[in-house]
């Protein structure tokens, strides 16, 4: 092997050059490793690629699906929400691990609720909430949320709406410290129920929901 290239040799143009002629003249005496570098180099470049393109073509799969189950969707009467439930489970698997499939899901989980299958909701947000990022997984706490509110498992909401309202610049945050206060009542722990809607008056002043935690406060 040659001598090591140190940074003396790189203080000026020609020594710079001259110290590249070297390593390239070191690469074309050791062929081996010049093409284990090269061969390396052009498989990451592929991989990459590759992995790019498949994540674009799969999202873009998963949105013409979600489009046909919209069309599907559309021709259900209203008054059949067990129609609408019984397309989007069988469709959902064609949407694969992709974003059209938390909207499915999501989907899937508002008419659940809208038909007070509480269970049904709970599980269905749950799915959403472990897949979901930002708004959508705001909107499915608070579906979750309330659908255990609703079938009186207050201590699983309050673990929600907790959630919820500790997400970084959450829109529905205060919202959240309303549910989590009413939980807090509803479970008999009227310390932090009125903590909790202290806190809603306290951040957000001169608001519907300063009003509400003011009301809720005085019935405590």
């Amino acid at each position: 092997m040659k001598r090591k290239i140190g940074s003396k040799n790189l203080k000026s143009p020609d020594k710079l050059l001259k110290a590249m002629l070297e390593f390239v003249g070191y690469l074309r005496h050791n062929v081996k490793l010049y093409l284990i570098l090269a061969s390396t180099i052009v498989l990451i470049t592929a991989v990459v690629v590759s992995i790019n393109h498949f994540t674009n073509t799969k999202e873009e799969n998963g949105r013409k699906n979600l489009y046909l189950l919209g069309q599907k969707l559309q021709t259900v009467s209203q008054d059949k929400p067990e129609e609408a439930i019984k397309i989007i489970e069988t469709e959902l698997p064609k949407l694969g691990n992709t974003k059209a499939s938390i909207e499915a899901q999501y989907m899937l989980a508002e008419i659940y609720y809208n038909n007070k299958n509480w269970d049904k909701a709970a599980s269905n947000y749950g799915e959403v909430i472990a897949k979901a990022k930002g708004l959508m997984k705001e909107l499915a706490l608070l579906g979750s949320a309330y659908s255990k509110e609703n079938k009186q498992d207050f201590k699983g909401a309050l673990e929600d709406f907790n959630k919820l309202k500790g997400i970084e610049g959450a829109a529905y945050k205060a919202v959240a410290m309303i549910g989590a206060g009413r939980c807090y009542q509803k479970v008999g722990d009227k310390n932090n129920a009125l903590a909790t809607y202290e806190s809603v008056i306290i951040a957000y002043p001169d608001t519907e929901f300063a009003r509400l935690a003011s009301a809720a406060k005085a019935d405590l």
